[in-house]
Formats: C-alpha cells, sequence, structure tokens
C-alpha cells in the first residue's frame, strides 16, 4: 500500500486522483496521533508531499529530514534518476520565519520519519516539499493548492514508481555471522535489526561498524554466552543511542 501524507486539506486538494492513500495528518507534532493510526507492513510505502519554507523556489525531493529540537537526522534512499532536484529537509516545531539559502523548512517531516522509519526501509520514504515562501509569510490555502497542481506531474510519476515497485531493498547491511558473534536468542535477534534499522536511516552504520571492531579488538566479541551477548549488545545500544 501507497499511503500519500499531507499536513493539510488544501495539499491533499491537489492531489486528487493521483495514486495511494490519502490522509492528512495535521501540522507539526500534532501529525503524530494520525500517524499512530496507520499500520504500516514493511510491503509499504509511505509519501509525505507539501509545501515547505525556503529561499529557491521549486519542488524538491529531501535527501536528508533533520529535527531541529532534537537534532536527529534521517536518510531516505533517493531514487537513481529523481525526477526533481534534491535538496535536505529541515523540521521545526514552531513556524520558520528565517530561512537559509539550501535548505527547506517544515513542521512535519521529522515527527514522519520518526514514526514510519522504525518500520519501513528507507526506500520506502519520501518527501516531496514545493516552496511556497521564505518564512515572511503564510501562504493562502489556495495558493498553496494552486502550487503544489503545478508540479502535479512530476509529482504523480513519483508516486507511480513508489505505487507500483514492488521491490523492498535491504536495511540489514550486517553479516549474518554477526548474529553468531552475539549470541543472540531470537529476542535480541530483533533488537539488533532495529538498531541497524534506526542506524541506516540516520547515517551511523559506519559508527555501529567500528564499535563492532572495538568490540572484538577488546575481547569483548565474540560473546562466550548468551549472558555475555546481552551485556554486549547493551553496550552497543549505550555507544549509539
Amino acid at each position: 500500500m501507497l499511503y500519500v501524507l499531507t499536513a493539510l486539506k488544501c495539499e491533499a486538494a491537489a492531489l486528487e486522483g493521483l495514486p495511494g492513500k490519502h490522509i492528512v495528518t495535521g501540522t507539526g507534532r500534532f501529525s503524530a496521533k494520525a500517524l499512530e493510526k496507520i499500520e504500516l507492513t514493511p510491503s509499504d510505502s509511505v509519501i509525505n508531499i507539501g509545501v515547505a519554507a525556503g529561499t529557491a523556489p521549486g519542488c524538491y525531493l529531501a535527501d536528508s529530514v533533520t529535527d531541529m529540537e532534537k537534532g536527529r537526522r534521517f536518510y531516505p534512499d533517493m531514487p537513481e534518476d529523481p525526477v526533481l532536484p534534491e535538496m535536505p529537509l529541515m523540521t521545526s516545531p514552531r513556524i520558520v520565519t528565517h530561512t537559509e539559502p539550501g535548505f527547506l523548512y517544515d513542521m512535519e517531516g521529522a515527527v514522519i520519519c520518526e514514526f514510519v522509519m522504525k518500520k519501513l526501509a528507507p526506500s520506502k520514504v519520501a518527501f516531496i516539499k514545493a516552496v511556497s515562501d521564505d518564512g515572511s509569510r503564510i501562504p493562502t490555502a489556495n495558493e498553496v493548492t494552486a502550487l503544489l497542481r503545478s508540479y502535479r506531474n512530476d509529482i504523480a510519476k513519483i508516486m507511480a514508481a513508489f505505487d507500483a515497485d514492488p521491490e523492498e531493498k535491504d536495511y540489514m547491511p550486517l553479516a549474518s555471522s554477526v548474529m553468531d558473534e552475539l549470541k543472540l536468542t531470537q529476542y535480541m535477534r530483533c533488537e539488533l535489526e532495529d538498531l541497524v534499522h534506526y542506524c541506516v536511516v540516520s547515517g551511523k552504520l559506519e559508527k555501529l561498524e567500528s564499535v563492532l571492531d572495538e568490540m572484538r579488538g577488546s575481547g569483548v566479541l565474540p560473546a562466550k554466552d548468551k549472558r555475555q551477548g546481552r551485556r554486549a549488545l547493551d553496550e552497543i545500544f549505550a555507544r549509539l543511542r
């Protein structure tokens, strides 16, 4: 299932007739309540489409999403041949009135990431943002709808590709031997898979691999038994979270 998330009804109005299940989430952190009602499966895809503040007019794919309040960053996978140019998306808990060149600003991108990227691979998530203003004014509902409609053809191409592509990219890139090194129970294996997923979407995979190498060098790995594996896994969590 392709889920198309918009914060506002005026954004959704521009996308009527396009594929997917369309959900209006509301703005900012209020969107979390709507997101909790979506029962995602690994085969689902999520696209967040809407307007953003910025200095460069146009419509963009977000190549990263940063929570300006928490400092956490997420990395959706980019298509090999993107229809739209790419730009980093910054999510603020408040309306942004000053924008820096080279960035997009919204209020819900990181909230969506925090929810959906716990359940979906980075290749299953995309953010499409059209620049509506530079932060000095709030566009009207009619302006938002008209702006997104002007990019409807490009948006439709991306949505169709997500809706049609059944491929699930692997976000468990560690060798299966790591599981054996840690002497993990099935429950602990699921914990490690969640941690690796987090490292992929937050750009910390190299750090995870470095931590594992250090633990091998210090003799912590390979673990002698499940109890030592539990302690090793807890240490990995502590050093990466």
